[in-house]
């Protein structure tokens, strides 16, 4: 899997989005693909002298969510912030942007495959049944942190599920190293098994992990991490797999 996600994520999605149908109603089918380009102060910026072309990947994905056989690419001025696909085989789709150089030989950023068009597949495409939009922000001076989790007994160190230890979020705060009044406090479903945090200015945090139930409430002692980075443009730092303790 292309890493514009956990290398995990298609694995663990798939309880999340459900089942691939093995066919659609549309004979082709269209992705209005939409990408801006900002700093993490959220100001528009035009694409960089040089960085010309933005490329749309829409790669299939197979019953198992995995990238399955070779991306359609199409190509665009990287400052039409959009565009739509030439037609293609009906199917679920997971969607990347790259922002390149005039025939590619230099890639300036390539953004998550998180669809914020889309509030319930975030990571995937579906255009089985109906076309749908790709929608995507690209930060110019920052990037994200991105992990799964692995719920434990602080006791024990028995292995939990969500419901067995009444876990109903997990809970990342980010806090620049330089600057301790910036922090950042993402909170994911537990069931999700994994979290992309929102954007962060480049440079490096201390990570505080914690398990919350439904009222927001610590459940364990917190997984700190020292002085990871978030690296500009727009990449995606990996913490892997974090062991977080339940009471």
């Amino acid at each position: 899997m292309k890493k514009l996600v956990l290398g995990s994520l298609a694995l663990s999605l798939v309880s999340a989005a459900g089942c691939v149908a093995s066919s659609g109603t549309q004979d082709y089918a269209l992705i209005n693909a939409q990408w801006d380009l900002k700093t993490t102060a959220g100001a528009s910026i035009p694409c960089p002298p040089g960085t010309t072309t933005a490329a749309v990947y829409a790669q299939a994905v197979d019953a198992n969510f995995r990238l399955a056989g070779q991306p359609f690419i199409d190509l665009y001025d990287c400052n039409a912030h959009g565009g739509v696909s030439d037609p293609l085989p009906p199917d679920v789709y997971q969607a990347w942007v790259e922002l390149t150089s005039e025939g590619g030989g230099s890639v300036y950023a390539t953004s998550t495959s998180l669809n914020e068009a889309s509030p319930t597949d975030e990571y995937f495409v579906n255009v089985l049944d109906v076309d749908q939009p790709f929608k995507t922000t690209l930060l110019s001076d920052g990037g994200y942190f991105q992990f799964d989790w692995d719920l434990r007994d602080t006791a024990t160190n028995a292995p939990l599920t969500c419901a067995t230890g009444a876990v109903a979020k997990v809970a990342i705060l980010s806090t620049s190293v330089t600057n301790a009044n910036n922090s950042f406090d993402d909170r994911f479903p537990c069931e999700k098994q994994y979290g992309l945090t929102g954007g962060l200015l480049q440079g490096p945090y201390t990570l505080e992990v914690s398990a919350t139930n439904a009222a927001g409430q610590g459940l364990g002692p917190q997984t700190q991490l020292l002085a990871r980075t978030v690296a500009a443009p727009n990449k995606v730092t990996d913490l892997g797999t974090l062991m977080v303790k339940v009471d």
